[in-house]
Parts: C-alpha cells; sequence; structure tokens
C-alpha cells in the first residue's frame, strides 16, 4: 500500500473520486516549506490505475474456479455432482468435520454443486470484492472471508449436521456483514449520499438472498446467517480503525485476528458438544450397510444414547433390530419414531413388520392399513397387509391386498 507523501502514514485501501498520494488528515492542511497553508491540488490517478484488477477477489475467484474446473476433470458432473463425490473432495459433513476431519470446515469453502452454484457464487463475490478492496487492506479483507466462511460452516454443522454442505457463500455473505458494518460504523471519507446508496445496496443483498434461501429446501441459510453474522462482527470491531494510523490498524487486526481463531474453536468445540451423536450414528450405518449388525447396534445405541430423540437414529436402530429378529425392541423404536414423525409411510410399514412377526396381528393390520394410507403404492406394504389378513383367517381381505401388491409390482416393472 502507498504512504502519504507528507505525514508517511499508510493510505487507506480505498479513494473514492480523485486519487491521492495524500492522507485525509493533510488533505484538510497542507504546510508549505516556511509553514504558512497553501491548498494542495489532486490529479487523478491514471485511467489503467484506477480499474486494474482487485488482487484478492482475483485470487479467491482463482481458486474456486480452479477447484471446480479439477473437479469436473476428475470425473464429477459439471451441473450436478453427487454428495458422495464432493464428500472425497473435502464437503462439510457432521459425522467427518465434527470427528476425524475438522479441515473440512475451511476446504468445503472453496467447493461447489455445480455450475450454476459456481456462477452465482462467483458473480456475487467478483461484485462484492471489488468494493472491499476499496476499503479494507489485503489482510482484513482474508480475516473477514475466512472467518465468515468458518463461522458459516460451523452454523450449517449446528442446524443440520447430517446435510453435506458445499460453497463460498458463507464468506460471501460475511463480507457483505463485514461491509455493512464497516460502512455503518467506520468513519469513512465518503460523501453521505454514496454511503446510503452503497448500504442499502448491501442490505438489499443480505436480505433478498436470505429471505431466498428460507424459502428454498436446496440453500443451505444456515450457512449464510453464520457467515453473515461473523463478517458484521468482524466489521464492527475493525470499523472506527480503518482510518487510524497504519500501527494502530495493525494492532486492532492482530487482536480480531486472535480473536476470530478462539471464537472459531469455541463455536465449533459446541458444535461438537452438541451434536456428538452424528460420530457414532454414522459408525451404525456403515456397519448396516455391511450387514454388522451387532455393530451396527452398538454404534446407534452409542448415538441414542447422545441424542435420544434423533429421528434418523431410531429409525436405523430399529431396522437393525429387525434384522436381528429382535421384533419387541424393534416395536417399541418403530412407535417412537412415530411419536416423532406420525406421518412416515417407512415407519408404519416395518412398525407393521415387527408386529406380524411378534402375532399381534390386530395391530399388524391397523399400522399397515395406515402405511398404505401414507404410501397407496407401496407394493410390499400391501403384501404385508395381504400376510396379515390370511394370519386373521381373513381371505378375502388378503386376496384383495395381495393382488393390490401384484398390480403395483407389474406398473412399476413397467
Amino acid at each position: 500500500m502507498a504512504n502519504c507523501v507528507n505525514c508517511g502514514r499508510e493510505l487507506p485501501s480505498f479513494i473514492l473520486g480523485d486519487q491521492s498520494d495524500v492522507c485525509a488528515d493533510c488533505r484538510k492542511l497542507r504546510l508549505a516549506p516556511a509553514g504558512v497553508p497553501t491548498p494542495v491540488v489532486y490529479a487523478p490517478a491514471p485511467a489503467a490505475v484506477r480499474r486494474r484488477m482487485p488482487p484478492i477477489t482475483t485470487a479467491l475467484l482463482s481458486i474456486n474456479v480452479a477447484v471446480y474446473v479439477a473437479m469436473v476433470l476428475m470425473g464429477l458432473s459439471p451441473i450436478e455432482p453427487t454428495s458422495a463425490a464432493l464428500l472425497k473432495w473435502g464437503a462439510n459433513w457432521g459425522p467427518l468435520s465434527l470427528g476425524p476431519q475438522p479441515w473440512r470446515l475451511l476446504v468445503s469453502n472453496y467447493l461447489h454443486g455445480g455450475l450454476i452454484h459456481i456462477g452465482l457464487n462467483m458473480w456475487c463475490l467478483w461484485n462484492l470484492g471489488w468494493l472491499a478492496e476499496k476499503i479494507f487492506d489485503p489482510w482484513t479483507y482474508l480475516l473477514v472471508y475466512t472467518f465468515s466462511g468458518l463461522t458459516g460452516s460451523i452454523a450449517s454443522l449446528w442446524w443440520h449436521p447430517m446435510s453435506v454442505g458445499v460453497g463460498a457463500s458463507g464468506a460471501i455473505f460475511g463480507l457483505a456483514g463485514g461491509l455493512i458494518a464497516a460502512l455503518y460504523l467506520g468513519h469513512l471519507p465518503i460523501p453521505k449520499e454514496a454511503m446510503r446508496a452503497t448500504l442499502k445496496s448491501l442490505v438489499a443483498f443480505a436480505g433478498y438472498n436470505l429471505f431466498f434461501g428460507a424459502v428454498s429446501k436446496v440453500i443451505d441459510n444456515s450457512a449464510h446467517v453464520g457467515g453473515l453474522l461473523g463478517g458484521l462482527a468482524v466489521g464492527a470491531f475493525l470499523a472506527k480503525h480503518l482510518m487510524a494510523p497504519v500501527d494502530v490498524r495493525h494492532r486492532w487486526r492482530s487482536v480480531a485476528a486472535v480473536a476470530s481463531i478462539v471464537i472459531v474453536i469455541a463455536g465449533f468445540t459446541e458444535v461438537r458438544r452438541v451434536n456428538d451423536y452424528v460420530v457414532p450414528l454414522q459408525k451404525g450405518m456403515q456397519a448396516f450397510q455391511k450387514s454388522q449388525f451387532d455393530d451396527s447396534i452398538r454404534a446407534l445405541e452409542d448415538a441414542r444414547s447422545k441424542k435420544p430423540n434423533d429421528e434418523a437414529t431410531l429409525f436405523l436402530l430399529a431396522s437393525a433390530y429387525i434384522q436381528k429378529q429382535d421384533f419387541a425392541k424393534a416395536e417399541s423404536l418403530f412407535k417412537r419414531v412415530l411419536e416423532i414423525d406420525p406421518e412416515s409411510a417407512d415407519a408404519q410399514f416395518n412398525l407393521g413388520l415387527a408386529q406380524l412377526k411378534l402375532g399381534k396381528y390386530d395391530d399388524a393390520i391397523a399400522t399397515l392399513k395406515r402405511a398404505v394410507e401414507l404410501n397407496p403404492k407401496d407394493a410390499d406394504a400391501q403384501q404385508a397387509l395381504g400376510e396379515a389378513y390370511e394370519a386373521k383367517n381373513m381371505p378375502a381381505e388378503a386376496q384383495a391386498a395381495y393382488a393390490m401388491s401384484d398390480r403395483l409390482k407389474k406398473s412399476k416393472e413397467q
């Protein structure tokens, strides 16, 4: 960065209007050699200087694009890569991020789930980055961006730890938050009208995208909120010192960096404590897929002890008990799942199977009829219902259920 030719103070990284080699304080009054006040005339910088590429924004954008291109060249879908493929590249996911691979909190900020995803994010980064490089020095910019990306990842793990998360949007929202705080709280040499217009644009950007994320089922809005709050916090902390002498700014930025590290560690530790069930849940899922049902039950019971009312844990544990033919425990667990989600057709079906195996035919019939109501196209539920009717010596009803099951299976084959 350039320094003031009069007092030597480091110049801010942004200047709206005419460029200058003199700081704001020295602009007010510049002394001639004899100590007589004299007006100063400032000439605008050459057009090439004013239009130069923003280096930090360009570097961040290049890293994101390079990672995306590498993913595509390695065989990932350029439009909609699978969650499994994204996990191999470092996506944020509770069982891994909260377990042995916390580095995913950072790496996931540079991964994207397809061309549209990266296109939208990079367009926002480019526009916000231009403004950020005028207001923040490079290290402050990187601090706001990185801290916000991490707080976005932590918020995502807190809200839905079993979802796979990727993207730079948390960091981008953090840039917007940092800029809002800096413009609103900082004493920046910007005309009031320009300040109001820029703030209005930034607030509209954040508000619109948060609303859109809230109504969309495919957008990780928790990462947006976490990133925005992180950026607001750092921006507010540093806002009043953006125009301070260079040594003062460096000191406050160092404090902000240390505080950011402490906050990230504390937040990650708390989220890990709250969602510590996800690691044994994943172990149970893997064991179940390998038909290692004893190992699966041990891991899932551990997960249930940490979070007794998690629907996914209860459902999988009940399914493992069915595989072990412990139908009494399976029945109890599926009933608990239905207390949490009465509209779960899968839980109704599996509960009916457990009751059928236990010889509770009346209960099985009632449960399986409800499963068919919730999912009329479930051929397996119709088949099980026919078996329950047959066990109760109700041949007409059994025949009708079997016939319906056959029709559904043929329809699926076609």
